[in-house]
């Protein structure tokens, strides 16, 4: 008789018949074998999750204990059979990410409460407070400077009725993060961040019915509709906190290379630098939102697309840069493990961008955990054991009822 028991509550002297992976992938050298010393037990917990035991091969005096665990294991429902060994290393790293999460929640609550009273303004008539704005773009800066990836996994708290207000914060933080990464001066991301959260004010001025209308709009809604970054140039071009630079953001983001953009139909050789940059993290995060009348790719799907669309509507050298920017496994991404466990992609390893920081969520019979645990795969400890802990696919948050809105508030928060 065969008895499933976490790796964890195995005790000396049981006899181990079967894994939770094929022998050849682990370090055993015989494929069925008595656990004889506390070396070799420790050898099972780091390589198994779960193990099977064989009672008849197992000492007597020992199968008390194991009927009892069996039985503890069943009312569980396996739940802890699929819990990772979190080691030290990765318990530093996931205080450090909260910590900074933490932060870069606080900076970009001020910057949606600011652009949530600046649309209200536009909407009423009143003057926009840019003073405030450069305040608040100057915050992000230095945060999205030190502390980028918190910043950019914040890009995935959406809200399909609060696009417009959700969208100016994640294409200012988008952009401010690609600046970076292009290696532009505090000074020069301060410019092209507050292009970026302006870009959109002239929506306020678009009637509702056309703004929110979930089929497909009409010649003259659309006209309607690309009358917009007109409208937020007029409110904006003769503020003197404004540089030339951050309005032409405003006017042309929906500029495209071929001339088939909008307002003014520019060609490529009149497409200033700052606002070809916003033009692709303004298409990223709109394909990567849930509007009215679509739902939104996953990042690596948006990335994709992108370069197909990209041949006379972006930059190729920034296109590609931005790819580099984002990663192979974006932050946010949702991603499933070969074992069949599932994690929210955290942080980028810069040198190691194929092996990312991932949130662990559900185990591998996809039941949540009861506390989210973050695993560095960048650390030489995962590596080591990469045939345990390599990522197979990225999957849709929808597809396991994963609420990533939720996750992240939750994980913003630090214990009072």
């Amino acid at each position: 008789m065969k008895v499933k028991l976490n790796s964890s509550d195995l005790l000396l002297g049981m006899y181990i018949s079967e894994l939770d992976r094929p022998w050849i992938e682990s370090p055993f050298l015989f494929q069925g074998f008595t656990i004889n010393s506390p070396d070799e037990l420790e050898q099972v917990i780091q390589c198994c999750s779960y193990v099977y035991v064989d009672t008849e091969k197992t000492p007597f005096e020992l199968h008390t204990k194991l009927l009892k665990l069996e039985n503890n294991n069943k009312k569980k429902s396996f739940t802890e059979t699929t819990t990772f060994n979190i080691n030290e290393d990765d318990e530093v790293v996931q205080a450090n990410i909260k910590q900074q999460l933490a932060k870069a929640k606080k900076i970009r609550d001020k910057t949606r409460a600011y652009i949530d009273q600046a649309l209200e303004d536009v909407r009423l008539g009143a003057s926009v407070d840019t003073k405030a704005a450069k305040t608040i773009v100057s915050a992000l800066v230095d945060n999205i400077v030190t502390n980028r990836d918190a910043s950019m996994w914040l890009t995935q708290l959406k809200k399909r009725d609060e696009y417009t207000a959700i969208h100016s914060v994640n294409v200012c933080i988008l952009s401010i993060s690609f600046g970076r990464s292009l290696g532009l001066s505090k000074q020069e991301l301060n410019v092209l961040g507050l292009g970026a959260l302006l870009h959109d004010l002239g929506k306020m001025k678009t009637p509702l019915e056309v703004l929110n209308k979930p089929g497909k709009l009409t010649d003259e809604e659309f006209k309607i509709m690309r009358s917009h970054p007109g409208q937020g140039y007029e409110l904006l071009k003769n503020d003197k906190n404004i540089p030339s630079e951050s309005l032409d953001i405003v006017l042309a983001h929906h500029e495209r290379l071929n001339g088939k953009g909008y307002p003014d139909g520019r060609d490529a050789d009149v497409i200033p630098y700052f606002t070809r940059i916003v033009t692709i993290t303004d298409v990223y995060d709109a394909v990567t939102s849930d509007r009215v009348y679509h739902d939104g790719m996953t990042p690596h799907d948006a990335l994709k697309n992108m370069y197909k669309w990209m041949p006379g509507n972006y930059d190729q050298e920034l296109m590609e840069a931005f790819i580099k920017t984002i990663g192979i496994y974006p932050i946010g991404s949702i991603v499933e493990f070969k074992t069949g466990h599932i994690g929210m992609v955290a942080k980028i390893n810069e040198d190691k961008k194929l092996k990312p920081v991932i949130m662990l969520l559900l185990n591998r019979d996809k039941e949540p955990y009861p506390k989210r645990k973050m695993i560095n795969l960048g650390n030489q400890i995962w590596e080591e054991k990469s045939d345990a802990l390599q990522i197979n696919r990225i999957v849709e948050a929808k597809e396991y009822n994963i609420d990533v809105n939720a996750i992240l508030e939750e994980e913003s928060k630090l214990p009072e």
